[in-house]
């Protein structure tokens, strides 16, 4: 496709370690600081990880071909793949501002256009001066252990040899030709033999070839007139039309950190500029405000480009998100934070507003985002990762989608099956064939361009995308926009289907990657320990900010942790499937941010005792959203309840009781009885021992730190040898059973304690893991027979098989507990609750006879896979869990409240400014904090916690006496939907008093502020 017409000669100097800015580096260079040395061909040009700036010198021929566009062509030692996971370029003027990058399908550069249009970086002699930065990226092996994800290394593990990097002439009708036989050759690949199309097709390609001579270039164009008449057949009228959007899905950090996508950003949006540049009808879409934050940040004169280009309506920012997060982890304020940041961002910043949920990538969905992003403003979600089911398929593209509390919300999966299609005849094809919906609708969208390490679209798939716009054969496809499908495909669908419109309900459990759950422990409990700092320092400073007229909400700062906190939920970071470097910033940045939660939280109570110095004080307290005491009210960790009873066995156990629990802890440190004394019911299954551990074999056969196979489960073996270290009475009563387990060099010790009047036994384990590959879990066998347990998701339950029937209830075999797991019967329920674990399986206990003789739960604590950080979860880490009776949903939403919260230092015993009063349900205060607009409102986020109608009235106490409330969308925002029940009954009104009346799992926004 080009004609070399010169070389350029090329200087380069090396960086090894973490790059220099762009800026910065260009201003040394252009002013004589920088010492280039000459780039020899043939070896590597970089070390791994490294930065290697390129000086770029040449001189353009007098005589330039007319008609053709001049561009520059890299040979930087490209592989065929993966594009965004090895070698990438960007290319920049001396004045700082980017020209387009480079990856090994995309390596050309324009210098003049076709019209004769000429970059500025060429100078009116012809010569030109570029800077290229040039990222060795090594080429990271996902699913195979490798050293290349740890850090810069200083050498080129990779051999990426420089070539050569020329001055060339596209030959835009040899490019056409290439692309009317790309778009043949692939369409007879995927055609039916049988149907009089393909035999046209071949034909005319035959009679193409047969006129091409090579060595003849006028034959070129009877050649392509040859394909004219077969290549404007119309697409039949009954074929789909494909919505084709432009799009890169780039993971905020996967097989490359944090820092590199930050570069990847730019890098992708340059070229997707300059395609735009190209074409005047193509369209693409981005997500991630985080994304276009960097974009900003970096690239200051791209991010310009963009905004012109989004005010044209061609550059589509979507989703709304700070970054594509995973979709079942996060707590619930967490997903309304990633829309909160997000939206907010691309409103002020961009001046847009998105309609729609964009998440084609997580590893699965929580039934709780339909009211999300209903609540949130949003009318739409795009997603496809279901399609890696490993055992069942959804049955639908576009249908409604049902969450657990009603909400419902249009939710379409390309039919494609993917988020990184290359246009290809391939694609059209399978596209027609699978789609699921063709009985009620004829529209679907594709999104095309590499991706996940991003790189966007290139020229060539545009080229076929004019090509299949209406090709007989094929579905039609036309450039669109998201929110133009999804309102025409929804109103079409509505207006076909009638009372027959396709619906799913419930989550969309992902049956694929269910080790993500688990792997990288600290990314599950940074997280965790992070949100709940979050909700004790926002309420503190709620609370002081009304208290006291000196004290001042470090707002900035708490912006800063939470953009952190919701980049680390990113689908990589948080599910444990990146490479080391990865993770190890994400460790840091918990342990910096966690720090800082503290000093902060430790400020608002000094503000609050400043200002209250009669309130009495309490050494060591927690808060929890829900209790039996008083909801938001500071408790002390310290018992005043009558010491735990301790009596020891001659056979080395321990019986513990303290009046509500009785326990028998064995000699080995399980515990094979506990009475619920007030209810007269034994807890632990028959034959079975709570708190035993198992190590099941670990070794997936491809997805190393996503995937636990079934296999794994068959493989379990119990540690049978552990043993009571010791036996104590704490300062406070509570009895302390200190046990240790081994396996190889595998050391667990765990504190098993019954506190005074408290009607559970806590856990906390401490694990220093060295065995890889092998797959913890604790034991908690429940003495209750049950079809199907309660899992906590966001704002409510999530109900799963215990006992499975079918293909899907039978994937489900490792799920998403969130923060508990219960069991019950029509009279009486278990729980367990824990502090930062996620993944766990259910099983049903039987007896020697095949029948039901209880239940048992496994909470998974460690994985250890090797691939992509072969260190995974290798070291030491910390677990807590409770275990107690719940014969309502309330007690285990109060337990799961406590074993989260913050342990806060001196405490005034403050009530709450705000409560509620239950009259019936289960109506639960999830977070209460100062509003988004500095206002000073108070915001109190709520909702049903059980699945039943909660009704209750609001009272208000103390500095927020004679506010009044009324009801907002998740965005603190005077915004009500038609189909999302109000919680406030009434309009704005006093506070003190309000009534509230919520359905099943229903979510709810106040907003509080003074007359």
């Amino acid at each position: 496709m080009h004609q070399t017409l010169g070389t350029c000669a090329v200087g380069a100097v090396k960086n090894p370690g973490e790059p220099e800015a762009s800026a910065s580096f260009i201003a040394r260079a252009v002013s004589g600081q920088v010492d280039f040395q000459p780039l020899a061909s043939g070896e590597p040009w970089g070390t791994s990880w490294g930065t290697t700036w390129m000086r770029v010198e040449g001189q353009l021929p007098a005589d330039l071909p007319e008609g053709r566009a001049i561009e520059l062509v890299f040979n930087l030692g490209w592989l065929e793949w993966p594009v965004g996971g090895h070698i990438e370029a960007l290319a920049y003027r001396a004045d700082g501002t980017v020209i387009k990058a480079l990856h090994p399908r995309n390596h050309w550069m324009p210098l003049i256009k076709a019209d004769g249009t000429r970059d500025r970086v060429v100078n009116p002699d012809g010569s030109f001066v570029i800077y290229v930065e040039g990222a060795y990226n090594p080429n990271v092996p996902s699913f195979t252990v490798t050293e290349l994800g740890t850090r810069p290394t200083g050498k080129a593990d990779e051999r990426y040899e420089f070539g050569s990097i020329d001055i060339a002439a596209l030959d835009q009708d040899m490019f056409d030709y290439w692309a009317d036989l790309d778009v043949i050759t692939g369409s007879l690949e995927n055609m039916n033999d049988a149907d009089p199309r393909y035999w046209k097709l071949a034909k005319a390609m035959q009679r193409s070839i047969n006129l091409w001579n090579e060595r003849d270039y006028a034959t070129l164009v009877p050649a392509r007139k040859a394909l004219d008449k077969v290549m404007a057949s119309p697409a039949n009228a009954s074929a789909m039309t494909l919505t084709a959007m432009g799009h890169s899905h780039i993971d905020s950090a996967w097989l490359w950190p944090v820092r590199e996508t930050q570069r990847k950003v730019g890098r992708t949006v340059s070229n997707v500029l300059a395609l735009m540049d190209l074409d005047p009808n193509f369209t693409y879409v981005m997500s991630a405000a985080q994304h276009f934050a960097w974009l900003e940040e970096r690239h200051p004169d791209l991010f310009e480009r963009v905004k012109e280009r989004i005010a044209e309506g061609r550059f589509i920012p979507v989703g709304g998100m700070w970054v594509e997060s995973d979709g079942t982890m996060p707590c619930g304020e967490s997903l309304i934070r990633q829309i909160s940041y997000g939206k907010r961002y691309f409103k002020e910043k961009l001046g847009v507003v998105p309609n729609g949920i964009w998440l084609p990538d997580s590893f699965g969905y929580t039934g709780a985002w339909p009211q999300i992003a209903k609540r949130s403003g949003y009318s739409w979600f795009l997603t496809q990762k279901l399609c890696w089911n490993d055992t069942t398929r959804l049955p639908h593209h576009s249908f409604m989608w049902e969450g657990v509390d009603g909400s419902q919300i249009f939710t379409h999966f390309p039919p494609a099956d993917k988020y990184d299609s290359d246009m290809s005849a391939h694609d059209m094809a399978y596209v027609q064939r699978n789609y699921k919906d063709k009985d009620l609708s004829d529209r679907g969208i594709l999104l095309f361009g590499f991706g996940d390490g991003g790189g966007g679209p290139i020229r060539e798939m545009t080229m076929r995308e004019h090509r299949f716009e209406s090709f007989e054969g094929m579905p039609k496809v036309e450039y669109g926009t998201p929110d133009d499908f999804f309102a025409k495909t929804e109103s079409e669908m509505r207006a076909e289907a009638g009372a027959e419109m396709p619906r799913w309900k419930g989550e969309f459990y992902f049956e694929l990657h269910r080790k993500t759950l688990t792997s990288q422990q600290e990314m599950k409990r940074g997280c965790r320990k992070t949100e709940s700092a979050l909700r004790a320092v926002e309420y503190l400073g709620t609370l002081a900010s009304l208290e006291s007229a000196d004290y001042v909400f470090p707002q900035a700062e708490i912006d800063r942790i939470w953009k952190t906190l919701l980049l680390n939920q990113f689908h990589d970071i948080l599910p444990g499937s990146a490479i080391e470097w990865a993770h190890r910033v994400a460790r840091e940045d918990y342990e910096r941010d966690l720090k800082r939660l503290h000093e902060i939280a430790q400020e608002a109570i000094a503000a609050l005792r400043e200002a209250n110095p009669d309130a009495e004080r309490i050494a060591r307290a927690r808060i929890s959203q829900l209790s039996d005491v008083a909801s938001w009210t500071p408790v002390s960790l310290e018992s005043t309840d009558e010491p735990v009873s301790i009596e020891r066995g001659d056979d080395g156990s321990v019986t513990v009781s303290n009046g509500l629990i009785r326990a028998h802890i064995a000699a080995n440190g399980t515990i094979d009885s506990m009475t619920d004394l007030v209810a007269g019911r034994e807890m632990v299954a028959k034959d079975a021992a709570l708190g035993r551990y198992e190590i099941l074999k670990d070794e997936p056969g491809v997805f190393d730190a996503w995937d636990v196979e079934r296999d794994a489960f068959l493989c379990a073996t119990p540690l049978e040898d552990g043993v009571i270290a010791s036996v104590e009475t704490a300062a406070d009563g509570s009895a302390l059973i200190r046990t240790t387990n081994r396996y190889r060099e595998d050391v667990i010790d765990t504190v098993i304690t019954l506190r005074p009047g408290r009607r559970q036994i806590d856990f906390h384990a401490d694990v220093d893991w060295k065995v890889p590959e092998k797959l913890l879990k604790v034991d908690v066998p429940m003495a209750l027979s049950a079809t199907r347990a309660q899992y906590e998701c966001q704002y409510g339950l999530i109900e799963r098989p215990v006992v499975k029937n079918t293909e899907g209830e039978e994937a489900m075999f490792e799920s998403c507990s969130h923060r508990f797991v219960r069991i019950h019967d029509s009279s009486y329920g278990i729980g367990v609750a824990n502090g930062s674990t996620y993944g766990s399986d259910v099983s049903s206990l039987r007896d020697d006879d095949g029948a039901i003789a209880g239940t048992m739960v496994r909470l998974s604590l460690v994985a250890a896979p090797t691939a992509p950080d072969p260190r995974t979860d290798i070291g030491r880490h910390e677990f807590d869990w409770t275990v107690l009776p719940c014969a309502e949903v309330a007690p285990l939403v109060a337990a799961a409240g406590e074993i989260n919260a913050m342990t806060l230092e001196d405490m005034p015993a403050l009530e709450p400014p705000v409560s509620l009063e239950a009259g019936e349900g289960t109506p639960v205060i999830d977070w209460i904090k100062l509003a988004d607009d500095g206002s000073g409102d108070v915001i109190v986020r709520l909702y049903e916690a059980a699945g039943a109608r909660a009704h209750a009235t609001l009272h208000v106490h103390g500095p927020l006496d004679g506010w009044q409330v009324r009801e907002t969308n998740t965005l603190e925002q005077d915004e009500s939907y038609a189909d999302e029940p109000a919680g406030l009954v009434g309009g704005r009104q006093a506070a003190e008093g309000a009534a509230l009346a919520l359905k099943p799992f229903q979510l709810t926004t106040l907003r509080l502020s003074r007359v």
